[in-house]
């Protein structure tokens, strides 16, 4: 009795080649994905050239490799995997992710040509070092696997050795390589790696502690040459967040965020049992619209991403703590759950300064906490960190309470910069569809009537439709659209009346900064007289004495008329003006005022304000009093700070000039200058001292009684002058100044 057997043809690699592996792209990610499950920490794909010039691809890893019988047991039978009768890997207890078996079609896929590189320990359970460890490398050329050969009767030249001191991994060299890469298709790569570049750690029961897994494409020809998928994840959300503790025990922190840029705060509040802290976290929205880049992050690869690896981790001394970032140790979910809208006293005060934030409700946009995806870092010069007996998180100490504080500083800060993102992102879409409404309409019309406009065009072409319906039901839809109208417009009314009064509250704040400084320097011109006053007692017949009580008495009746003039201002925004009206308010009688405000300072220091070149007829119009002293207010106080702190001829001049509808005020002076890249950072609210020259040069300018009247300011002065300027559709910018001056302030009002 005869026996066959069947033979398998060489086609069958092509077939299948084709068939299980659609794409060069998909074949590259189940390559990773080998690699993630034979527990690698890092991968590198390298797209480079042989010494021919022909393009090569280099996937390395630091997994476990393979052991030489592994190779030609399983990774050389075709329909066979030693994955199949388990779930996770043998090191780290990760879930496997490839494809099972299809690894060696992935390679045939990508080029005609393969060299693999396996080290390995005989049981395959380890990664690392290891003292021996066995060395495989099989050239596979797959050309030579042509139709009509079988299998079988093609030899892959292999070589196993034994090494000692070697590390664990595989490397594939795959060469003849396909020309079906393009740019999309890096991107769709991306996308799929960045969920596995998402494991920054974890702890699996009856496993190693996992370190997390990473990627880095290094293609010369594509997007900059090597990109690292954990940062390009990182930078790919709404915003980056970063920060640390300075040497003054103060959170130092930076946002770099869709539609704001980059952003920077140093708290006042102190956190003193802190140091050698810093963290990084992506902010991450599940919004296409949210996110800055798309090549890395999608809805699809973010809803896998953040249910497992999303939250805030701590590492100790490069070791993660657990369970931080499992749970919500932060209080961002309770705080979401609580609708908690209020931050602290400091934040608030950051609210307050951007426009269209409401304070009390800044805080309502928190993200969920798997929505933050990063690492706080404490290095090895922290104190007060005492890991528990069983290693599960850390002893209640003043630091571990004051992390979480630090944290949330940074996270709540960022979360108020969102919430002034999406009205500013508002804004925008409002003023494109109130272009299109004018397109529409064919004629301008002001943004504080697009309401009231739209309505009436709504009216009139509803009024044309009904006059084609019956009578019963043209009046049912009269009446309900008249309902509806009338509280569209009720209900903009009011908004409008309390934008008003949201813009005069922010105005508020810095004249009473101003006025706190005054008040403070009275009680010190106070102290000194007092002392005057002691000596004059001893011998009141003394002329001399006599005149030192005069002289203290007219200073005490200057400070008061300055005073009083302080408390006129300060009456202009301190009650309700939601009832006010704005009017003409001609421009050299307030900045007349205003200088008298600031005569302690200019006097003592020979501080010349000209403001000769300002017409007498120059009317600003439909502005608030109020409004137009706290623009002054503001630029001539950094002003005068800025040519003290130069030290030099101190002079600041002021022009304005009609120019067709718009008063142009031009604001010079001899002070620091700027750089031209600090022109538009100086409008960012706190940002007091971008260059970080200014306090610094005062300090050793001032005298210092005079720190309580000049002072470090509060960083919000010129964004409330852009905020109020922009109202009243105007604009304000720093530009470059004219010869023998070295600031010029340009402001365009109507």
């Amino acid at each position: 009795m005869a026996f066959l057997r069947f033979s398998v043809d060489s086609a069958l690699l092509r077939e299948l080649g084709e068939k299980l592996v659609e794409t060069v792209h998909l074949a590259l990610v189940e390559l990773v994905k080998n690699c993630y499950d034979a527990d690698a920490t890092e991968v590198e794909i390298i797209f480079t050239t042989n010494d021919n010039g022909a393009t090569i691809i280099k996937v390395i890893d630091n997994g476990t490799g393979m052991s030489h019988t592994s190779v030609k047991d399983y990774w050389m039978r075709i329909a066979t995997s030693n994955k199949e009768d388990r779930k996770v890997s043998t090191v780290f207890g990760r879930p496997l992710t490839g494809a099972k078996g299809i690894g060696r079609f992935c390679c045939r896929r990508l080029g005609n040509r393969l060299t693999l590189i396996t080290k390995g320990t005989a049981n395959g359970k380890t990664v690392g070092k290891q003292s021996k460890i066995e060395y495989t490398e099989v050239e596979f050329p797959w050309m030579e696997f042509e139709p009509g050969t079988d299998v079988t009767d093609i030899k892959c030249k292999g070589d196993q050795t034994f090494k000692n001191g070697e590390i664990t991994g595989t490397t594939l060299i795959i060469s003849g390589i396909s020309e079906e890469w393009s740019h999309r298709g890096l991107n769709w790569l991306k996308r799929q790696l960045a969920v596995l570049a998402a494991n920054r750690g974890v702890k699996r029961e009856g496993f190693k502690e996992d370190p997390g897994f990473n990627v880095k494409l290094i293609a010369p020809d594509f997007e900059g040459g090597i990109r690292d998928l954990r940062d390009d994840l990182m930078n790919a959300g709404w915003g980056t967040l970063t920060a640390y503790i300075n040497k003054k025990h103060q959170a130092v922190c930076e946002l770099n965020a869709l539609g704001i840029g980059r952003k920077t705060i140093t708290s006042s509040q102190k956190f003193s049992a802190l140091r050698d802290i810093s963290l990084e976290i992506a902010i991450m929205v599940d919004q296409r619209d949210q996110m800055r880049d798309t090549g890395v992050l999608s809805q699809g690869t973010l809803q896998k991403i953040l249910p497992e690896w999303g939250g805030v981790q701590v590492r100790y001394r490069n070791f993660r703590v657990y369970p931080y970032g499992d749970n919500d140790w932060l209080e961002i979910d309770r705080d979401r759950g609580l609708r908690k809208g209020n931050p602290n006293s400091e934040l608030f005060a950051f609210a307050q300064s951007l426009r269209g934030v409401d304070p009390s409700r800044s805080l309502l946009n928190l993200l969920s906490m798997r929505s933050y995806v990063g690492n706080v870092n404490i290095g090895e010069e922290a104190d007060g960190f005492e890991m528990k007996l069983n290693r599960e998180g850390f002893l209640s100490s003043v630091a571990v309470d004051q992390l979480k504080d630090f944290v949330r500083f940074t996270i709540d800060w960022s979360t108020i910069l969102r919430d002034y993102y999406i009205r500013q992102e508002s804004q925008r879409h409002f003023l494109i569809a109130k272009g299109e409404f004018e397109n529409i309409i064919d004629q301008k019309i002001d943004a504080d009537k697009v309401v009231t406009e739209a309505v009436s065009f709504l009216e009139h072409n509803v009024r044309s439709i009904i006059d084609h319906l019956p009578e019963k039901e043209a009046k049912e839809i009269e009446i309900s659209f008249t309902k509806a109208t009338e509280a569209i417009r009720k209900h903009n009314e009011s908004n409008q009346a309390e934008l008003s009064h949201l813009r005069l509250v922010a105005s508020t704040s810095t004249l009473l900064l101003i006025f706190s400084h005054e008040v403070k320097s009275l009680l010190g011109l106070l102290e000194q007289s007092k002392n005057s006053l002691t000596l004059i007692a001893k011998n009141m017949s003394s002329p001399k004495h006599q005149r030192k009580v005069n002289e203290i008495s007219a200073s005490f009746s200057e400070l008061k008329d300055r005073l009083e003039e302080l408390l006129q201002l300060t009456s202009l925004v301190g009650s309700d003006h939601r009832k006010s009206k704005p009017s003409q308010i001609a421009l050299k009688e307030k900045i007349a005022r205003v200088e008298k405000v600031f005569e302690l300072v200019t006097n003592k220091y020979e501080i010349t304000i000209d403001y000769s070149g300002v017409p007498a007829n120059i009317v600003i119009k439909k502005i608030l009093e109020a409004e137009l002293y706290s623009i002054l207010l503001n630029v001539l106080s950094n002003s005068i700070k800025s040519v003290i702190a130069a030290g030099r001829n101190r002079i600041i001049q002021i022009n304005a000039v009609k120019d067709g509808i718009y008063n142009i005020i031009t604001i010079k002076d001899t002070g620091l200058g700027l750089k031209e890249s600090s022109f538009e950072e100086v409008f960012i609210p706190f940002i007091a001292d971008p260059e970080g020259k200014l306090y610094q040069n005062l300090d050793s300018r001032l005298n210092p009684e005079d720190n309580l009247i000049v002072g470090t300011g509060s960083g919000l002065g010129l964004g409330i002058v852009k905020e109020i300027v922009n109202a009243h559709d105007g604009t304000v910018e720093f530009v470059k100044p004219q010869k023998d001056w070295n600031a010029e302030l340009v402001i365009k009002l109507p």
